[in-house]
């Protein structure tokens, strides 16, 4: 099941620059306050991750590596186009959270990514799009402060992520549209999860129940094979302090708003085997 088919895609294939909003100089409580700032660090440290994933990927591979793995000139400038954008994100996040009063929340992470040629940056870049439109999905509904700019601003995010998404697994990858009506949403654990997993280092001091959402939890490692495909028997593996040897387990495939449950079978190392539903 190739990452393309687990998004909801917005028809275009050009990037463009997100405008900055302007936040409303209501008044607000400091209840409201800390709830805002939390929210917006969490998603400036999705906004951050990406940007870094961009930036030390196209640091790494010259115009010329593009050529040799055989695309054209504009698929390189398209994604010096998505790092701009990722940074005009993170930009204003840190402003509306020095606004809000928390200039030292905004703080950056190191990570380290597994790219070491063109492909391994396209075929990533698909992934962390896919992970960036679905985690502003499910970040809608967690926007409900009285400062209706902020839900504004997550919308506009997602759309040129979106946008973004669409281009490359068409216009770069050559694969067709999904065939979905509706974005698969992640909670915030389901990404704080994933984007840990590339994190190496953080500022000193950095404690994240004072600056993010509270009740923040890495969830389990689920081990999947790199390539999932529709109608496939697949190997999965999991911590098996989850489970005793009398639970019955399933695996939930989620597809749009719909999440289709299918039985796992046990096998002789510990793993488990699935049949991935079609599509």
């Amino acid at each position: 099941m190739k990452i393309s088919s687990c998004l909801t895609l917005l028809a275009a294939l050009l990037p463009f620059t997100l405008a900055a909003p302007t936040v409303s100089s209501a008044r607000r409580d400091a209840a409201s306050d800390d709830y805002n700032s939390r929210f917006l660090v969490y998603a400036l440290s999705l906004e951050q991750l990406v940007f870094a994933f961009y930036d030390s990927s196209l640091s790494l591979l010259s115009a010329d590596d593009f050529r040799a793995a055989g695309h054209p000139d504009y698929v390189r400038r398209g994604y010096e186009q998505i790092r701009k954008t990722y940074q005009d994100h993170s930009d204003y996040l840190i402003n509306e959270i020095t606004n809000l009063g928390d200039p030292d929340a905004s703080g950056h992470c190191d990570y380290a990514f597994p790219v070491k040629t063109t492909e391994d940056f396209i075929n990533m870049s698909e992934a962390m799009q896919a992970l960036a439109v679905s985690t502003f999905a499910g970040a809608l509904e967690h926007s409900h402060s009285d400062v209706s700019i902020y839900t504004t601003a997550f919308g506009e995010m997602l759309g040129l992520e979106a946008r973004y998404a669409t281009w490359i697994s068409t216009a770069v990858k050559y694969q067709d549209l999904a065939d979905m009506s509706f974005e698969s949403p992640l909670k915030l654990n389901d990404t704080w999860t994933i984007a840990g997993g590339y994190v190496t280092s953080c500022p000193p001091g950095t404690v994240p129940d004072d600056i993010f959402p509270k009740g923040l939890n890495d969830w389990p490692i689920l081990t999947v094979p790199d390539t999932v495909r529709p109608g496939e028997s697949i190997s999965i593996s999991f911590p098996d302090t989850l489970y005793t040897t009398e639970d019955t387990l399933f695996a939930g495939f989620m597809t749009g708003m719909n999440t289709e449950s299918y039985p796992l079978i046990g096998n002789a190392d510990g793993s488990f085997s699935v049949t991935v539903p079609q599509i």
